[in-house]
């Protein structure tokens, strides 16, 4: 039986798992990076996560940060 992943993304973004908050991501970015693959439901390539979330950068720069 898999986990069930709750997230409400208007106003203050809250997580859940299982009923249980999630807190505590590295930044929040990474908050948004899970939002973000939550909501759309599809597989992201790394290159295009990293020029979203790090548009002002090299691409190599990006997708280091994405580590």
């Amino acid at each position: 039986m898999g986990q069930e992943l709750r997230v409400r993304a208007l106003g203050a973004t809250e997580l859940a798992v299982d009923g249980r908050p999630l807190v505590g991501l590295a930044s929040a970015k990474a908050t948004a990076l899970l939002v973000y693959l939550a909501v759309t439901g599809t597989t992201q390539s790394r290159p295009a996560l990293a020029g979203l979330l790090w548009s002002d950068r090299a691409d190599s720069q990006a997708r280091e940060s994405l580590k």
